[in-house]
């Protein structure tokens, strides 16, 4: 912890480091929104049973289905991507954030502080990332980090 702090103070990225690796996870967005949400979310699985949090996810419908992408995530449906998705968003944002905003309230019915964060969101790099949210706000407020390569709440378009 000593070395992660001094490589910080001078400089280095606070969110690359050998303490976050078994709760970083690689969050692309293309493939998500081409159905990949169940595999990150095996993935993520033993981290988020740490925080109270066990997953019952399964596809209800795919992409290639005319009710869109849905997964039924603990008994209850939740769509990742619909045909307006394809047409007027961002695809790639959306069944990022979506799916992950659904895991963070079941972090929160567990009582845990702990929340998914995302970096580059929606993007080929994309990455979900399980902080404490006062690690992010001390990040943030310090101004060392730039906005981009601070992580953020998933925060998916609510206007469906």
């Amino acid at each position: 912890m000593d070395d992660q702090r001094r490589e910080v103070a001078a400089g280095g990225y606070p969110f690359n480091c050998a303490v976050l690796d078994d709760v970083t996870f690689r969050a692309d967005g293309e493939d998500l929104a081409e159905g990949g949400v169940e595999d990150l979310f095996g993935e993520m699985a033993p981290a988020l049973r740490r925080f109270g949090v066990t997953l019952r996810i399964r596809t209800v419908c795919g992409n290639g289905d005319e009710e869109g992408y849905v997964l039924d995530i603990n008994g209850c449906r939740f769509p990742v991507l619909d045909a307006d998705d394809w047409r007027y968003n961002s695809p790639w944002l959306e069944a990022t954030v979506r799916p992950l905003a659904v895991v963070n309230d079941l972090l929160a019915a567990a009582g845990t502080p702990v929340r998914v964060f995302t970096l580059y969101a929606g993007e080929n790099d994309g990455l979900a990332l399980l902080l404490d949210p006062a690690v992010v706000h001390t990040v943030r407020r310090s101004g060392l980090v730039d906005d981009r390569n601070t992580p953020e709440l998933p925060r998916p378009n609510r206007d469906r």
